[in-house]
């Protein structure tokens, strides 16, 4: 990695964004403030250059900026200045990371973990069950049902991954999936093989509209057969939890190859599928789409910038096919502007082909599916320090979910200009039993220690219950594939 190419790169930048401001009509190529921004945060993004340098370059710029402000003409500088300093503003708050102690080389990234924490992990004996159960519950008005997808236990403690389905006469909480007020958590009753009792307890910052992670308090031994999850009034579901039965929470069957993606290809993979995963559904009209949002409008506008920066910075080769196929990706969705000097290819992956084709149609396909689940509990392989459980399937009538939890190196949350999330560097795909691809973009995110459970949403959400999935993770060093059978429940 070429960190003072990086850093020069960056300069020289910021030089030719002052030249282009001083123009009286600037190119349109000219680079301005929120093309620094995305560069800059390319660049550390990739670890080429340090988020103090980076920070200090940005903040010069500003000044310089401001500077020339003060002496332009009454009316013509504040509107821009303001701009300059909203990014500006926003770029030191992403770009400057949280403090950590000082590392030899040889020590891993913050959340690596060290060999204490990786001996107490295999120490630690994680259980992963998929049940597939439905609990009715009434409390007083409200009645419902319980859909329990998962059971997980780890050194965090235990909990099932669910969904709900509430049911009440107010036509306010019929209107609106924001009930977790109504669900009567202190009313059910779990217990035990040993007769031993938990409460059910919902875990804060799980999603408020469909509250899925629900802990056990306290957490129970990990040597439990079964547990009995009583409702209120009602008889109570037994969830088989025995070892012997739980050939389907085993490492999945999965095949893995080399990627050796460099880390500025790797970038430029997670900034194509944003764009796929970010374009809005059809519109019932049948235009082609919508116009991208002003974040996604910022960001392709640098991808020629981006590209230079990385290559400046030796985190990308020349060679390399991807810029290629993102030029062809924001031309199929019609982001012009872009910068991008290689010429567009057909050589697509496939899921991005199958998501582009999703797009292209006249008409939007019709929703076939009920609001239902399907148990999952699968290891995939480990993947550039992270290994993933997927925990459960999910469609409701707002769209398609896949439940994970991510152990291992799992790095802080960095959102930024980029509008991309560096909390979960994989890519993640799943194919139906019809061959359409699904991409799993990250929703919602509860980050413990050295584990985050993920809510991933699917897009496009899935329209006919595949009885198979086949799952596709990618990361910079290895891809994984694995194929699932699904059994679909769904709630009265």
């Amino acid at each position: 990695m070429d960190r003072e190419g990086a850093e020069t790169y960056l300069r020289l930048l910021a030089e030719a964004a002052m030249r282009g401001s001083l123009a009286p009509a600037a190119a349109p190529r000219a680079p301005n403030a929120s093309t620094m921004m995305v560069v800059g945060h390319a660049l550390t993004a990739v670890g080429a250059l340090d988020p103090v340098t980076a920070e200090e370059i940005l903040t010069d710029f500003r000044l310089a900026v401001s500077l020339r402000q003060l002496h332009s003409e009454p009316g013509q500088g504040p509107g821009q200045a303001v701009t300059v300093a909203q990014w500006l503003t926003q770029g030191r708050a992403v770009l400057h990371p949280k403090q950590h102690p000082a590392r030899s080389p040889g020590e891993g990234a913050p959340g690596a973990g060290t060999p204490g924490d990786d001996a107490a992990d295999k120490d630690r004996a994680d259980r992963f069950v998929p049940v597939g159960l439905t609990v009715p519950f009434r409390a007083g008005a409200v009645s419902g049902e319980l859909c329990l997808m998962s059971f997980a236990q780890t050194g965090t403690g235990a909990r099932f991954i669910a969904a709900w389905q509430v049911h009440a006469p107010s036509l306010e909480v019929q209107l609106s999936h924001h009930y977790p007020g109504l669900i009567p958590f202190d009313e059910f009753t779990v217990t035990d093989d040993k007769r031993a009792r938990y409460q059910l307890d919902h875990t804060p910052g799980s999603d408020l509209a469909w509250p899925n992670m629900i802990r056990l308090s306290p957490a129970p031994p990990g040597n439990i057969r079964w547990l009995d999850v009583a409702p209120p009034y009602r008889q109570a579901v037994r969830v088989d939890l025995d070892p012997l039965g739980q050939a389907g929470c085993d490492q999945a069957q999965a095949s893995v190859c080399d990627t050796n993606l460099s880390p500025g290809e790797h970038l430029l993979v997670m900034l194509a599928e944003r764009l796929l995963t970010g374009t809005p559904e059809f519109p019932r009209r049948g235009l082609l789409a919508a116009p991208p949002t002003r974040p996604r409008q910022a960001v392709a506008g640098g991808f020629g910038d981006i590209i230079a920066a990385l290559e400046a910075a030796d985190a990308l080769s020349p060679l390399s096919p991807v810029p290629a196929r993102l030029a062809t990706l924001c031309a199929s969705l019609d982001l012009t502007g872009h910068g991008i000097a290689a010429p567009p290819t057909l050589d697509l992956p496939e899921p991005w082909l199958s998501l582009l084709a999703h797009y292209q149609r006249r008409k939007p396909e019709p929703t076939q599916m009920r609001e239902g689940y399907a148990a999952l509990a699968a290891r995939l392989p480990e993947l550039d320090g992270i290994r993933l459980i997927l925990l459960g399937l999910q469609h409701t009538e707002g769209g398609s979910a896949l439940h994970v939890l991510a152990q291992g190196r799992t790095p802080e949350p960095r959102p930024g200009p980029l509008d991309i999330d560096l909390n979960f560097p994989l890519s993640l795909w799943l194919r139906d039993s019809g061959g359409r691809w699904h991409a799993a973009r990250p929703d919602r995110c509860h980050q413990g220690d050295r584990e985050s459970a993920i809510r991933l949403r699917l897009v496009p959400p899935l329209t006919r219950p595949a009885d198979r999935v086949e799952v596709l993770a990618g990361g910079r060093s290895a891809q994984v594939r694995a194929t699932l059978p699904l059994r679909w429940r769904y709630p009265s």
